[in-house]
This record gives structure tokens, C-alpha cells and sequence, in this order.
């Protein structure tokens, strides 16, 4: 097993096992339950499984019917893209392995089943459902070994690919960046989903300036830009507005999300975004 992994699942049974905040990753919101249909809203019914898209389809207010059941689903999903390898403190492939680690103990420890993904525009590894804890080893050994360089997250298709295999209302963990066109409400309206987005502050905040040659992690595509107080400017503004879509369109879907840093402290503020 790679060496950075070993450190990382040791970490991880350290911070979650401790004793101090380890029961805060466990408290999942999820309700146990099994999605069975859509029917007519009726004014017993709690508001908070109505289910927006088919109601916006003007037939009246319609909301999801549950099966009860005893363990959660819970599916781990790593976006995999050539801009996770990247950290001017750590690289954020390295902070996306530790979050999906402590997110594997945490719901074994809670007698789950659990189940992972990484995805590019493409599957790239699937690992079955299981309560074996051999799986968090795989997952992160392969979270640090995985190539991300020259790939893109195609959220529409990883949305499908996702409906295709998660049969029963599960809890979603997607970790990544979070670039690019992102439409997720194809999966929220089942299941519980949850957006942790892992940035470096040097790529909210460029100090840069002068002349570079800059590549695209994801096209691998060489250009060279001149980087001054304008180009700087209208870069952190794009940034700025590109993370203020996604949020409106997270609230819109009930998906609770946040970002995580590569100089935080990653144990506390992935606790912090669960308990929301």
C-alpha cells in the first residue's frame, strides 16, 4: 500500500476513534429509508419530501413514498479531475483520500452498507457494496494511486451512471473541486447528497503575476498568458460567480454542502459540514 495512504487511514482511525468528536461523522441526517413512489402531496405529509421536479410539472403537489429500513446506503463518490492534483499546502487528491476515509470508517462504524465510485466522464473504479472493512483500504490506496491529469468530471453522465446502479434512496458523498457545468438534481431528488468541495486558497486567491506557461490539468493543453492585475481580477470574478451558481443550485436541491481547504484541519470541518 502506498505510504501516503498508510499515513492517511491512520490518521483518519485516529481523529474518528479517539473518542473526542468521532461520533459527529456517525450522525448521519439520512432517515433510513427506501424510495418507493411519488404520489399526491397530502397536508400530513412532511414538506420536507415533496418532490419539486415532478411538482414542477404544474400536475399538482406531488411527494416521495419510503419504505422503511434498518441501515443506510451510503456511496462514496471521488470526481476525478486533472484540477484535484493540485495544493500549494497539500495536493487536494491527498485531502479528497483522508475525507473519503474518514467517511468509510464513519459508516462502517455505523453497521452500513457501503459502496464507492470515482468518476470522470467515465467510471473510473467501482467498488460493490459491502460492510467488509477491506473496502476503505482499496478506496484509498486507489484515491491516492489514481492518474486524475487529463480528466473531466461530466456530472449529467455520472448523474446516470449513478441511477443505473444505486437502485434503493441512498446517502451520496461527492468529493472533488467542483468545476465546470454541474447539475446534480437528477440524483437529489431520491437520495441525500452531499457536495464537499476541496480547494487550495491559491486558486481562489492568485498572488501570481508575469508571464507563465500555464496547463490544463484536465485538456493537458499548454498556453502561455500574461498574468497581471486585471487578468487576475476578472479570473478570481469568474471564480467568485461560477461558486455562487453552485450554491443556489445546491440550496435549490436540498443538497447540503462545503468546502474544505488543504491548510484546514480536515477531521473538523468535514464534522462541521455533516452536522448542517
Amino acid at each position: 500500500m502506498n505510504q501516503i495512504a498508510q499515513e492517511i487511514l491512520l490518521r483518519a482511525k485516529k481523529d474518528l476513534f479517539s473518542g473526542n468528536l468521532g461520533e459527529h461523522l456517525t450522525a448521519f441526517k439520512g432517515d433510513g429509508l427506501d424510495f418507493r413512489e411519488i404520489r399526491e402531496y397530502d397536508h400530513g405529509d412532511d414538506i420536507r419530501k415533496i418532490n419539486w421536479k415532478a411538482t414542477a410539472k404544474g400536475a399538482g403537489v406531488k411527494t416521495n413514498v419510503f419504505n422503511e429500513e434498518r441501515e443506510l446506503n451510503i456511496v462514496l463518490a471521488f470526481m476525478v479531475s486533472g484540477s484535484i492534483n493540485f495544493g500549494s499546502v497539500k495536493l487536494k487528491q491527498e485531502i479528497v483520500a483522508e475525507i473519503l476515509a474518514l467517511l468509510s470508517f464513519s459508516a462502517l462504524k455505523g453497521h452500513n452498507r457501503l459502496q464507492a465510485q470515482f468518476f470522470s466522464d467515465k467510471s473510473e473504479l467501482f467498488f460493490e457494496p459491502t460492510k467488509r472493512d477491506s473496502i476503505i483500504y482499496n478506496i484509498v490506496d486507489s484515491a491516492i494511486e489514481i492518474d486524475s491529469l487529463g480528466k473531466e468530471v461530466d456530472y449529467k453522465k455520472f448523474c446516470n451512471f449513478v441511477n443505473g446502479v444505486v437502485r434503493q434512496k441512498s446517502l451520496i458523498f461527492m468529493v472533488g473541486d467542483f468545476y465546470g457545468d454541474i447539475d446534480l438534481s437528477d440524483i437529489s431528488y431520491k437520495n441525500e447528497v452531499y457536495a464537499i468541495i476541496v480547494r487550495d486558497r491559491v486558486e481562489e486567491n492568485l498572488t501570481l503575476m508575469g508571464d507563465f506557461e500555464l496547463v490544463d490539468p484536465n485538456s493537458l493543453e499548454a498556453n502561455e498568458i500574461n498574468l497581471n492585475s486585471s487578468t487576475v481580477k476578472e479570473y478570481q470574478k469568474l471564480i467568485e460567480e461560477h461558486d455562487i451558481k453552485i450554491k443556489e443550485h445546491f440550496l435549490e436541491n436540498q443538497i447540503t454542502f462545503g468546502k474544505i481547504y488543504t491548510d484546514e484541519d480536515i477531521f473538523l470541518r468535514l464534522s462541521e459540514i455533516i452536522k448542517n
